[in-house]
């Protein structure tokens, strides 16, 4: 079995913990998942193995949450070099570039970046974090995406635990926990910008060099 990614640590797994904890406190029947004295190494695991189901669950109320959280902006920071105007992803000359580097290092015709449809740009933008991730530097896009999908399922856990709460009359709860769960999204919105910026500029400054090395060997690395 492969050890869990980042994102799967930190995107799955966590948000997931704290869904169960959340949902213990009010199914106190559940509450023998976890001994009253201390816990158990074999409990640990199955409660880690019940986060990470949980944590999937959680995820796709994270996909709902998405789709609500990015459609005000034109869709997912990834996206936004398609928009028409002015943006603050990256400036006119980047985008300029960007497009211009499509062309030259994948052979993909784009005759325009601006106005082409998102359903179109989409397995472009995977191609080109496929590229960085295998000829560039990808440990900070995966931070910031490690941390985008951590924040995301802490929203929509703390979204669906307030519904749990407000089945349960326990309006005060709910309205901190729908509180938070803003506060998560809003935290979530952040590290998606980052995201996007930072997988477009390792784009940007990967070399034809970098692109025709072995695959064996890592771009950039010293000798």
């Amino acid at each position: 079995m492969n050890k869990p990614t980042f994102y799967e640590q930190v995107g799955i797994v966590i948000p997931g913990a704290v869904f169960l904890v959340g949902v213990l406190f009010y199914f106190p029947a559940l509450n023998t998942l976890l001994a009253k004295d201390g816990v158990t190494l074999g409990q640990f695991g199955i409660f880690l193995l019940l986060s990470y189901a949980a944590g999937h669950l959680i995820a796709a109320v994270g996909n709902l949450l998405e789709n609500v959280l990015w459609q005000p902006f034109g869709g997912m920071p990834t996206d936004w070099v398609t928009q028409t105007g002015d943006i603050s992803l990256l400036s006119s000359q980047q985008r300029d570039a960007v497009e211009a580097k499509v062309r030259t290092r994948f052979g993909i015709a784009v005759d325009k970046l601006r106005g082409i449809e998102r359903k179109a740009w989409f397995p472009i933008s995977r191609q080109i974090y496929a590229d960085v991730n295998k000829n560039g530097k990808p440990d900070r896009i995966d931070t910031f995406n490690g941390n985008y999908g951590l924040n995301r399922g802490l929203s929509a856990a703390c979204i669906t635990l307030a519904c749990v709460a407000a089945t349960r009359s326990d309006w005060s709860v709910a309205l901190g926990l729908v509180v938070l769960a803003v506060i998560f999204a809003y935290r979530a919105y952040r590290f998606g910008v980052h995201y996007g910026r930072e997988m477009y500029l390792q784009f940007l400054v990967l070399t034809d060099a970098e692109a025709k090395k072995p695959s064996g060997e890592k771009a950039g690395q010293e000798t």
